[in-house]
C-alpha cells in the first residue's frame, strides 16, 4: 500500500469518506476512499502500488469478456450486441469523422474491433497481458501491451482516443492525459466513460453503489474535478452527459447493499430474482430515462477537444 496526495491540487488533506472493501471479488483488505478538502477530488489513500494492484483483477474480471460469437448463451450475445450498437452510436453522433482511434484499455478488443468494422483505424492499448492477446489472435487488431505513456506513439497521431471505464483506474491521471494530449491531433477528440459520483444511485447507496469498485477505482472523477483536470492537460471538455449502466449497475449495487445489511440468504435471493426479471426492468425504465436526462445517472461520459495552439 502506497500514501499519495492528491492528483489534482497536490494538496494532502483529506476527509474520510468510508473505508471501503472488494464488495464484487471479496478480496481481502480494507481501503480509505478520501475526499481532497482543497479541490473536492475523490481516491483512495492509501492505495496498493502498481506492484500490487494486479492480485484485484482475477481471470474473471468483467471486461474480460470473449469475443461476442463465442458466448453460448444466445440471451447474452443480444444484450452484449444490443450495449455495443449505443457505445458506437455514442460515438458517431459526436465525432464528425473517422480516423485513427485509440482505446485505452481495450481489453479482449470487442469494442475495438467493432469501431474497425464501423470504419475506423484502430489501435489499442492494454495492461493486462492475456487480455491484449486475446485481442491480437482473436480480432487481429494492433495492441500494445502496457501502460499508454510507454507505448510511444507519435506526436499528434491520432484523431481520436477513448477511456471506456479505463481513468478511474490509473496511478497517474495527470501524466496520462498529458501523454493523450500529445498523441491527438490539434482539434481531435477525447472520450472518456466514468463513474458518476453525483449519481442518485451513489446517493442511495452510499458506500455500497457499485461505481466505487473498490480498490479497482483509484479516483472518482466528478463533473467540476475532471474538468480542471482536462483544463491543466491541454484539453477543453465540450459535453457531459450520463449514458448506459442502468438497471444492471443499479442491481449490482442493490446487491452490494443486500449482502451487507440483510442477513436472510434466501430473501436476498428472491429481492434479487424480482429486481432481475423482465417485468421489472420494463417498469424502472422511465426512472433510468429520468436520470440520465438530468444526468443523474451513475455512469457519465465525457468529450473534449484537443486545444489547437
Amino acid at each position: 500500500m502506497e500514501q499519495t496526495a492528491c492528483a489534482l491540487c497536490g494538496a494532502d488533506k483529506t476527509t474520510l469518506l468510508f473505508e471501503g472493501r472488494d464488495e464484487w471479488y471479496k478480496l481481502p483488505g480494507t481501503f480509505p476512499t478520501v475526499r481532497c478538502r482543497e479541490c473536492g477530488l475523490i481516491y483512495l489513500n492509501p492505495r496498493p502500488g502498481k506492484n500490487e494492484i494486479n492480485q484485484y483483477y482475477p481471470p474473471e474480471y468483467t471486461p474480460y469478456f470473449v469475443a461476442i460469437e463465442d458466448e453460448p448463451s444466445w440471451w447474452t450475445r443480444f444484450n452484449r450486441r444490443y450495449a455495443l450498437r449505443k457505445r458506437l452510436k455514442a460515438i458517431s453522433t459526436r465525432i464528425p469523422k473517422r480516423g485513427r482511434v485509440l482505446d485505452v484499455g481495450c481489453a479482449t478488443g470487442t469494442f475495438l474491433a467493432a469501431l474497425k468494422e464501423d470504419g475506423w483505424q484502430t489501435y489499442g492499448v492494454e495492461l493486462n497481458k492475456q487480455a491484449a492477446e486475446y485481442a491480437r489472435s482473436r480480432h487481429q487488431l494492433n495492441v500494445f501491451t502496457g501502460e499508454l505513456t510507454e507505448a510511444q506513439f507519435s506526436d499528434s497521431q491520432f484523431d481520436l482516443i477513448i477511456f471506456w471505464d479505463v481513468l478511474e483506474h490509473v496511478h497517474k491521471p495527470r501524466k496520462t492525459l498529458q501523454e493523450a494530449a500529445r498523441i491527438t491531433k490539434p482539434g481531435g477528440y477525447l472520450f472518456l466513460v466514468l463513474p458518476n459520483p453525483e449519481s442518485w444511485e451513489a446517493r442511495l447507496f452510499g458506500q455500497y453503489w457499485a461505481g466505487w469498485d473498490t480498490p479497482r477505482h483509484l479516483y472518482i472523477y466528478s463533473k467540476n474535478t475532471m474538468h480542471r483536470f482536462l483544463a491543466e492537460t491541454g484539453w477543453q471538455m465540450t459535453e457531459m452527459f450520463c449514458i448506459t449502466g442502468r438497471i444492471w449497475l443499479f442491481n449490482l449495487s442493490l446487491e452490494h447493499w443486500l449482502q451487507n445489511n440483510w442477513r436472510h440468504t434466501r430473501t436476498r435471493k428472491i429481492i434479487m430474482s424480482i429486481a432481475r426479471s423482465l417485468p421489472m426492468r420494463i417498469l424502472s425504465l422511465p426512472y433510468f430515462m429520468l436520470a440520465e436526462r438530468l444526468k443523474k445517472g451513475s455512469v457519465m461520459a465525457i468529450v473534449a477537444q484537443r486545444s489547437r495552439e
